[in-house]
């Protein structure tokens, strides 16, 4: 079973459905090549939310509750295929070592290693969507991994950039993050034969839905527990990421405060001390607070998206998926 959050009720109605993915998912980080099946099998391992997949089983039986089981894993697989050819990328680029508490790929094999598997982790994606699937459904995941793409960098050319507003914010985390979950969602209504009313209803819950996750990820290189998230409190205060909490905390800091958080922006050297006193200065601010309103109003927009949709525990879960989001401690 996919390391997806234990026990979270809003995965019941797809248990098996995840299951089944999960098997694909093994059979495509295969290979003859011993490194590259190594490599794969290790990003594989390191286990994920599976969230991706499940936007697309939940979306797909929210319409047709009795839709192709095979069609459906195959589609999922190949969106979480994708998203862990991005995560290997990324974790090259910000020279991580560890990601959910685990080993990166490029920490255990190299950089380069690391960079040609997650191009053949991409290629996988493709080769199981070229098996008979509507184009539409090959548009969207290459239309999503494009918008990714240009989010990525984005996000590297506003590092170090204090002066990054909230609508650039947004929209950063709009082609990351929110895009991928939008994709989803739309491929899950095109297996479903959805008309157009029910695909954008779908489509809109992704987007909303992937705005108030990457906010409250945000959120979690605050205030997480480095126990529970995998990785050090103020990452993207040390490598100078602007996310909302720091961009609210400089427009509404007085000057010695704000003086402070510039100080410590970009910095590798702050202690965790450093970070904690950072943190409670933020704190009175109510930045916090607000970054999670923010959030909440996002997931509130992604329920009120699919409440148009028939009734069914698939609906249910993706509403419950949504208070998730905003809730999660990792």
């Amino acid at each position: 079973m996919a390391a997806a959050p234990g026990g979270a009720s809003w995965l019941d109605p797809i248990r098996e459905d995840l299951d089944t993915i999960e098997g694909l998912l093994t059979d495509a980080v295969a290979s003859q090549v011993r490194q590259v099946y190594s490599i794969s099998e290790h990003v594989l391992l390191a286990g994920g939310k599976r969230l991706r997949p499940a936007l697309v089983a939940l979306a797909t039986r929210c319409l047709k509750p009795d839709a192709s089981t095979e069609a459906m894993a195959r589609v999922a697989a190949s969106v979480e295929l994708v998203h862990m050819a991005t995560l290997v990328h990324d974790d090259v680029v910000d020279s991580s070592a560890v990601r959910r508490g685990k080993a990166t790929a490029n920490a255990v094999f190299g950089n380069g290693m690391a960079v040609i598997v997650g191009d053949y982790l991409l290629a996988r994606s493709m080769h199981l969507l070229s098996e008979d699937f509507d184009r539409r459904i090959l548009r969207a995941v290459s239309a999503v991994t494009i918008e990714m793409s240009e989010g990525e960098v984005m996000e590297i050319l506003a590092t170090g950039d204090t002066q990054l507003t909230e609508d650039a914010h947004l929209e950063i985390i709009r082609k990351k993050t929110a895009v991928f979950l939008e994709g989803c969602c739309r491929c899950g209504a095109i297996l479903a034969d959805a008309g157009e009313a029910e695909e954008d209803a779908l489509a809109h819950y992704g987007s909303h839905m992937g705005i108030a996750f990457q906010l409250a990820d945000d959120l979690l290189d605050y205030l997480g527990d480095p126990a529970i998230t995998g990785k050090p409190v103020g990452s993207d205060l040390r490598e100078g990421r602007a996310t909302l909490p720091f961009i609210l905390a400089l427009e509404n800091a007085p000057p010695d405060i704000r003086e402070r958080l510039l100080a410590a922006f970009g910095n590798p050297a702050l202690t965790d001390a450093d970070v904690t006193a950072l943190v409670r200065l933020m704190e009175r601010l109510q930045v916090f607070g607000r970054a999670r309103t923010a959030a909440r109003m996002h997931a509130d927009r992604a329920v009120d998206a699919v409440s148009l949709l028939p009734p069914s525990p698939y609906r249910a879960s993706l509403a419950e998926l949504a208070e998730y989001c905003v809730s999660r401690e990792r």
